[in-house]
């Protein structure tokens, strides 16, 4: 073991691709919190940098091009909060008001199922699913409607960050070549397979920010516009939700098609325009995933749906819903020095002529 151990620390390169592996999992899972801001600064600016750079090679000067875009951002994001959340809060106190008319639903629904196939499903279980059922929904309007003065350190931190963020934004892009030749001063100076992950890993990334960013864009205003068509009571409610789940492959699509199915059954019961909407949020996730998502991640790595699934467990633990969300840029960077070890390895093993 001593003498395996020595020869894969004899590779200093290597040594120092593991260990800076090892140190960016530790300072994100201690200290997650404390830079979410700066993260989240970071992801906003990989989606600004594509059209900062769009703009500079229409010789615009990159100072400019940054104002300019980031002026824009910040009007388009403005007059958006002005505009929907008005409606998304009208929407999800609707929602709220009426959870003891759902539950009645839903009870009744549920009897009226017991009588007609008494012989298969057992009364006793259908009472404790239902008395569950209250109790959760009890509790989950108990949280929402609570709010004491515990709640203002959240809306301050929620303040900070809307000031703070824009001006993180702003300087990594007008600095960014500023922070990257700092950084570089603190790595050894044979860095070669650092400069070869660093460089795989910020296409990457780049790549897959600003693809989420526009997918789930692209996604959430189809839905609205045809869940508001149908006349949905919470289509913007419904729309937003899927927005998100496009950030949590897999699970969040199979997550959110639950509220979506509850909320049309509340407002339709079992008619045709229940299944049309159910019809609808299928059709646009299949165009999602067999169009939208091989046009857009074409450049990004093959990740198996397993490890994709995984990635989002592991770290989604770790670090919560922003882990989540960096789960498979952090999977591409585990796969990238993977690879590069086996590579390494399997040089080793070649005979030396």
């Amino acid at each position: 073991m001593r003498t395996w151990l020595q020869h894969r620390l004899a590779d200093q390169q290597l040594t120092m691709l593991i260990a800076s592996l090892f140190g960016i999992f530790v300072l994100l899972a201690l200290l997650g919190k404390v830079l979410a801001p700066l993260l989240m600064a970071v992801a906003l600016a990989y989606v600004l940098e594509g059209v900062v750079a769009l703009f500079c090679r229409c010789r615009l000067p990159r100072l400019l091009a940054i104002t300019l875009v980031g002026s824009g951002a910040m009007v388009i994001v403005f007059f958006s909060l002005i505009a929907l959340l008005p409606l998304l809060t009208e929407q999800v106190g609707n929602l709220i008001a009426h959870v003891p008319e759902y539950l009645s639903a839903t009870r009744d629904s549920l009897k009226a199922l017991q009588v007609s196939y008494a012989s298969w499903i057992n009364p006793v279980a259908i009472q404790q699913l239902i008395a569950s059922g209250a109790s959760k929904m009890q509790e989950w309007g108990a949280a929402v409607l609570s709010f004491s003065i515990s709640s203002i350190p959240g809306i301050i931190t929620l303040l900070v960050y809307m000031v703070l963020v824009p001006v993180l934004i702003f300087f990594l892009l007008k600095d960014k070549e500023e922070i990257v030749a700092w950084s570089e001063q603190f790595l050894p100076r044979e860095r070669t397979l650092l400069v070869r992950v660093w460089h795989e890993l910020d296409l990457q990334i780049g790549n897959y920010i600003r693809g989420r960013f526009w997918e789930s864009l692209a996604v959430g205003v189809t839905m609205w516009l045809l869940f508001h068509f149908m006349h949905h009571q919470y289509a913007l409610l419904l729309a937003v939700l899927t927005a998100i789940s496009v950030w949590i492959p897999f699970v969040g699509a199979a997550v959110v098609a639950i509220p979506v199915l509850l909320l049309s059954f509340f407002q339709w019961s079992w008619s045709d325009t229940t299944f049309y909407a159910l019809g609808a949020y299928a059709l646009v996730q299949l165009i999602d995933a067999n169009i939208l998502i091989p046009w857009i991640f074409s450049e990004m790595v093959n990740l198996h749906p397993i490890a994709i699934i995984v990635a989002v467990l592991l770290f989604g633990s770790v670090g919560g819903l922003l882990g989540v969300f960096f789960a498979i840029p952090l999977a591409a960077l585990v796969q990238s020095v993977l690879g590069i070890i086996i590579e390494r390895a399997n040089e080793s093993q070649k005979p030396v002529i």
